[in-house]
Protein backbone atom coordinates (compact mmCIF):
# COMPACT_ATOMS: atom_id res chain seq x y z
CA UNK A 1 0.00 0.00 0.00
CA UNK A 2 1.31 3.42 -0.91
CA UNK A 3 1.07 6.16 1.68
CA UNK A 4 -2.22 8.05 1.36
CA UNK A 5 -3.27 11.53 2.50
CA UNK A 6 -6.52 11.70 4.41
CA UNK A 7 -8.20 14.98 5.43
CA UNK A 8 -9.56 15.00 9.01
CA UNK A 9 -12.38 17.49 9.58
CA UNK A 10 -13.32 18.14 13.20
CA UNK A 11 -16.28 20.35 14.06
CA UNK A 12 -16.56 21.56 17.64
CA UNK A 13 -20.28 22.04 18.19
CA UNK A 14 -20.20 24.42 21.17
CA UNK A 15 -16.72 25.94 21.40
CA UNK A 16 -15.32 27.47 24.56
CA UNK A 17 -13.53 30.80 24.27
CA UNK A 18 -9.95 30.81 25.49
CA UNK A 19 -7.90 34.01 25.38
CA UNK A 20 -4.57 32.32 24.66
CA UNK A 21 -5.81 30.24 21.73
CA UNK A 22 -7.41 26.88 21.00
CA UNK A 23 -6.63 24.56 18.13
CA UNK A 24 -5.48 21.20 16.90
CA UNK A 25 -1.92 20.72 18.15
CA UNK A 26 0.86 19.33 15.99
CA UNK A 27 3.77 17.34 17.40
CA UNK A 28 5.97 20.46 17.60
CA UNK A 29 3.40 22.25 19.81
CA UNK A 30 1.99 24.59 17.18
CA UNK A 31 -1.78 25.12 16.96
CA UNK A 32 -3.98 25.18 13.89
CA UNK A 33 -6.90 27.36 14.80
CA UNK A 34 -10.36 26.62 13.51
CA UNK A 35 -12.73 28.63 11.38
CA UNK A 36 -16.07 29.78 12.75
CA UNK A 37 -19.21 28.65 10.97
CA UNK A 38 -22.62 30.35 10.68
CA UNK A 39 -24.15 28.01 13.29
CA UNK A 40 -21.53 29.04 15.92
CA UNK A 41 -19.44 25.89 15.73
CA UNK A 42 -15.73 25.87 14.87
CA UNK A 43 -14.29 23.71 12.10
CA UNK A 44 -10.72 22.38 12.06
CA UNK A 45 -9.07 20.65 9.09
CA UNK A 46 -5.73 18.84 9.03
CA UNK A 47 -4.13 16.26 6.78
CA UNK A 48 -3.15 12.84 8.10
CA UNK A 49 -1.34 10.01 6.36
CA UNK A 50 -2.50 6.42 6.21
CA UNK A 51 0.43 4.08 5.77
CA UNK A 52 1.23 0.42 6.03
CA UNK A 53 2.06 -0.64 9.59
CA UNK A 54 5.66 -1.46 10.30
CA UNK A 55 4.96 -3.64 13.34
CA UNK A 56 3.06 -6.91 13.21
CA UNK A 57 -0.50 -6.88 14.47
CA UNK A 58 -4.12 -7.34 13.47
CA UNK A 59 -4.30 -3.95 11.71
CA UNK A 60 -2.60 -3.46 8.36
CA UNK A 61 -2.49 0.34 8.37
CA UNK A 62 -1.68 3.17 10.76
CA UNK A 63 -2.03 6.94 10.93
CA UNK A 64 0.91 9.30 10.69
CA UNK A 65 1.70 12.94 10.16
CA UNK A 66 2.42 15.98 12.30
CA UNK A 67 -1.00 16.05 14.02
CA UNK A 68 -1.16 12.38 15.02
CA UNK A 69 -0.33 11.57 18.64
CA UNK A 70 -0.38 8.37 20.67
CA UNK A 71 0.61 4.77 20.05
CA UNK A 72 -0.40 2.46 17.18
CA UNK A 73 -3.05 0.98 19.50
CA UNK A 74 -4.66 4.38 20.12
CA UNK A 75 -4.05 7.29 17.78
CA UNK A 76 -5.58 10.68 18.50
CA UNK A 77 -5.60 14.40 17.75
CA UNK A 78 -5.15 16.97 20.50
CA UNK A 79 -7.64 19.81 20.84
CA UNK A 80 -5.38 22.05 22.92
CA UNK A 81 -5.89 25.18 24.95
CA UNK A 82 -2.70 27.23 25.10
CA UNK A 83 -1.43 28.15 28.56
CA UNK A 84 0.23 31.30 29.83
CA UNK A 85 3.64 31.96 31.33
CA UNK A 86 5.66 28.81 32.06
CA UNK A 87 2.77 26.45 31.35
CA UNK A 88 2.57 25.62 27.62
CA UNK A 89 -0.90 24.08 27.91
CA UNK A 90 -3.91 25.06 29.96
CA UNK A 91 -5.76 21.90 28.93
CA UNK A 92 -5.76 19.31 26.16
CA UNK A 93 -8.52 16.96 25.06
CA UNK A 94 -7.80 13.82 23.05
CA UNK A 95 -9.94 13.24 19.98
CA UNK A 96 -9.56 9.50 19.45
CA UNK A 97 -9.14 8.59 15.77
CA UNK A 98 -10.94 5.64 14.17
CA UNK A 99 -9.06 2.46 13.27
CA UNK A 100 -6.99 3.30 10.19
CA UNK A 101 -8.01 0.09 8.38
CA UNK A 102 -11.65 1.25 8.50
CA UNK A 103 -10.95 4.50 6.61
CA UNK A 104 -8.05 3.53 4.33
CA UNK A 105 -8.87 4.52 0.75
CA UNK A 106 -11.24 7.33 1.80
CA UNK A 107 -10.62 11.02 1.09
CA UNK A 108 -11.95 12.57 4.32
CA UNK A 109 -13.08 11.66 7.80
CA UNK A 110 -15.45 13.85 9.82
CA UNK A 111 -16.23 14.06 13.54
CA UNK A 112 -18.30 16.41 15.66
CA UNK A 113 -17.01 17.18 19.17
CA UNK A 114 -19.87 17.76 21.59
CA UNK A 115 -17.81 18.04 24.80
CA UNK A 116 -14.15 19.12 25.01
CA UNK A 117 -14.12 19.64 28.79
CA UNK A 118 -12.59 16.26 29.61
CA UNK A 119 -9.24 14.61 28.92
CA UNK A 120 -11.00 12.78 26.07
CA UNK A 121 -13.28 14.80 23.87
CA UNK A 122 -16.76 13.33 23.47
CA UNK A 123 -17.88 12.90 19.86
CA UNK A 124 -21.48 12.86 18.76
CA UNK A 125 -23.17 9.46 18.77
CA UNK A 126 -21.99 8.56 15.28
CA UNK A 127 -18.30 9.13 16.00
CA UNK A 128 -16.14 9.43 12.88
CA UNK A 129 -17.64 9.12 9.42
CA UNK A 130 -15.71 8.60 6.20
CA UNK A 131 -16.33 10.26 2.86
Amino acid sequence: MAEQTLRAVVTWADPTEHAEGVGLQDTSGELVEGVGTPDGSVRYEVDLTVRERRAPGPQRTDFGGPFVHGTPKERFLYLSFRGTGDEPWYRRAKIILPVADEVAGKAEIHARVVDAGRSRAVLDGGGWSAV
